[in-house]
């Protein structure tokens, strides 16, 4: 199996973090200098679904702070008709790799990052809380519920 590899410049002072999917033919490098965009736990039912889990934890960055440094070819995108991103896998091993949003940007996991990402990178809401499957009442974090 024929594997990809992206080499660029990086800058002394930008610090990453390093992931790869479940089987480790997906390679992503994250760029944690620049603080995200977005970030948020999804309790939406389409994230639900793609995740198979009741929540999940996104970070969206612009499209130039994540780098795939192997295994590109592994990698399928998949867009339901209508829905506004592009959920992205591992073909190999069916690990979600990114989401690609059409007003948000690139979305990435932090669940997926050993060791854990800068806590600027910790989830600032909680996304659609009207569709979560269970109580966020009994959490106890002072995040925001944005439906």
């Amino acid at each position: 199996k024929a594997t990809v590899s992206v080499l660029y410049w990086q800058p002394p002072n930008m610090s990453t973090a390093t992931t790869t999917c479940y089987c480790g033919g997906v390679r992503l490098q994250l760029n944690t200098s620049s603080a995200p965009n977005r970030s948020t736990y999804c309790h939406c039912d389409s994230c639900r679904k793609a995740h198979a889990a009741p929540v999940y934890q996104v970070i969206y960055i612009n499209d130039d702070d994540m780098r795939i440094l192997e295994g590109a070819e592994l990698i399928k995108e998949y867009r339901k008709e209508g829905a506004p991103l592009i959920r992205a896998f591992c073909t190999e091993c069916g690990s979600r790799v990114y989401n690609k949003h059409d007003r948000v940007g690139l979305g990435v996991f932090p669940g997926m990052f050993t060791p854990k990402l800068p806590e600027s990178h910790d989830p600032r809401r909680h996304f659609r809380e009207v569709e979560a499957v269970f109580p966020l009442e009994k959490l106890n974090d002072d995040l925001p519920r944005v439906n």
